[in-house]
């Protein structure tokens, strides 16, 4: 297998990685929606990381030794990345899903996309091709027809909320992560970086959960609640995080970002199957249209050449 094929190899493996990611991530929606009323948002953000960390230190502990020095080396930006991806991400999103519509979060959730390829030519100048803007509209044509559910006349009387706010937040969050990860230290495994950010993240928040837990109401600890918890923890964060960090290091932040389009898709289809809501011609088409839209801008001849026997 020659060079051209191993790097395409591994760039079809970051796009597989990224969109199992983005499933994974999908279903974060449905449990928010779920038991937002039955658990604070800091606190389920808390819970959620505490069960990811669990599940990581097996992997985590192994390499350790190894890892330490370099964490120490690296402790502000690992301070910061547990800020970002593990502290206020989904404590944003959480908290968002208390007071605004689903219709109104799907609007808003192609907004960290947009931002990862605004950073990405401003500070690395990587380029804005006529195929990825392309690509680009596509994409939020599909999803704009997605969420409006086919009345664009919806969209324009969409009344935004407090909530959207903090989900706007959790975008930048998400964009920012994403974006900052592409400096993730080489010496530090995938496991003791994921291992340190979560343990970071969750020290940072510990004060905001001791405060919540004094001013709010506790959990109610139901069969929902624990399973919704757990599935956040062990696939939204240590599945689907271990996941993001491969497609970035695959693909880069832009074209991970492409795929992480597909979100509303997935949310859409999770809800149908797991909240027995109705498919539409209109969740048709807008799921062909952003998958039509991510293959434009992320599929090239390289990744195609992959099914040609190999000479």
């Amino acid at each position: 297998m020659n060079t051209h094929d191993l790097k395409a190899k591994a760039r079809l493996g970051g796009y597989l990685a990224a969109l199992a990611a983005t499933v994974l991530w999908a279903g974060n929606f449905v449990v928010a929606r779920g038991i937002a009323h039955e658990i604070p948002p800091i606190q389920l953000n808390f819970w959620r990381w505490t069960v990811a960390l669990a599940c990581l230190l097996p992997l985590a502990l192994p390499k350790l030794r190894a890892d330490l020095p370099a964490m120490r080396r690296n402790l502000p930006y690992l301070t910061v990345m547990g800020l970002l991806g593990v502290a206020a991400l989904n404590s944003f999103i959480y908290k968002a899903g208390q007071t605004t519509e689903s219709l109104n979060m799907a609007l808003l959730v192609p907004t960290a996309p947009i931002m990862i390829i605004v950073l990405s030519r401003i500070v690395y100048g990587e380029p804005i091709t006529p195929r990825r803007l392309g690509g680009v509209a596509v994409v939020l044509l599909g999803v704009v027809a997605l969420v409006s559910r086919g009345d664009w006349r919806h969209i324009a009387s969409v009344q935004f909320m407090p909530g959207d706010l903090w989900a706007l937040a959790g975008a930048a969050c998400f964009a920012f992560y994403s974006f900052l990860i592409r400096k993730r230290p080489a010496d530090i495994s995938i496991e003791g970086f994921n291992a340190a950010m979560f343990v970071l993240g969750l020290g940072l928040m510990l004060p905001f959960v001791i405060w919540e837990g004094l001013v709010l109401p506790g959990p109610v600890w139901n069969a929902r609640v624990v399973a919704g918890v757990c599935y956040a923890g062990i696939g939204c964060s240590f599945g689907a995080y271990l996941l993001w960090t491969k497609a970035i290091a695959s693909i880069g932040p832009v074209l991970a970002g492409m795929v992480y389009y597909t979100l509303p898709l997935f949310t859409a289809i999770e809800s149908v199957l797991l909240l027995g809501e109705r498919v539409s011609l209109v969740h048709l088409l807008g799921g062909a249209l952003i998958v039509s839209g991510i293959m434009l801008a992320t599929i090239d001849r390289r990744v195609l050449a992959m099914s040609r026997p190999v000479k």
